[in-house]
């Protein structure tokens, strides 16, 4: 994230990143070695390191060995689908890619963590509360809300009590998505999140 970056890290890194997002620098470019890039913003090379793992971890650049850096081509968005159903998993997987979006499914607390980890452009989580099963859901949630509290995330609930082991935590979802799920309601929800900012702004 780029608040873990310091004040002039945190300027070479906006400074990048717009050039990248307004096509200024374009995907298979080779970035200024880091010692150009160092003596252009005038910080250190360790400094220019440091925004370049950001940049490659949010998926930006590609850094090859005794080649340089380039850009990447963009990727469209991930939505992190956790459904109790094969079937419901299957049909959101779909609805998701005709809308414009990469889906990545997980079952289970540890197969979710480890996709929002290595995906950083998952934008948006909808989360079933009975994955496995409603408290294992529960915890699924708050595990996510508490470890990226900027990140979209829509608790799937079939009933009110689905939601108790939520109401009033510090992990509350942002949006409540009603079992059966209305599509209406699944259309506004895509495309808020398909005009926010990237992930890791």
């Amino acid at each position: 994230m780029i608040y873990r970056l310091g004040p002039r890290a945190r300027r070479v890194y906006l400074a990048l990143h717009d050039r990248i997002a307004r096509g200024e620098l374009a995907p298979g470019d080779r970035l200024p070695s880091h010692r150009e890039l160092a003596v252009e913003f005038g910080v250190a090379p360790l400094t220019v390191r440091q925004v370049l793992s950001q940049l490659e971890d949010q998926g930006l650049v590609s850094r090859q060995v005794g080649r340089g850096t380039f850009i990447r081509e963009s990727s469209s968005p991930a939505i992190l689908v956790l459904e109790a159903t094969p079937q419901m998993e299957a049909f959101l997987a779909d609805y998701i890619r005709r809308a414009g979006f990469r889906t990545v499914t997980a079952r289970h607390q540890t197969d979710a963590m480890t996709a929002l980890m290595d995906d950083p452009t998952i934008c948006l989580v909808l989360a079933d509360l009975h994955v496995p099963t409603p408290a294992e859901g529960t915890a699924i949630v708050k595990a996510i809300r508490s470890r990226w509290p900027l990140l979209p995330v829509a608790a799937i609930a079939t009933t009110l009590d689905d939601l108790a082991g939520l109401f009033s935590a510090p992990e509350w979802p942002l949006h409540i998505l009603p079992k059966p799920i209305n599509l209406g309601q699944l259309d506004d929800l895509l495309r808020w999140v398909a005009r926010r900012s990237p992930p890791g702004d």
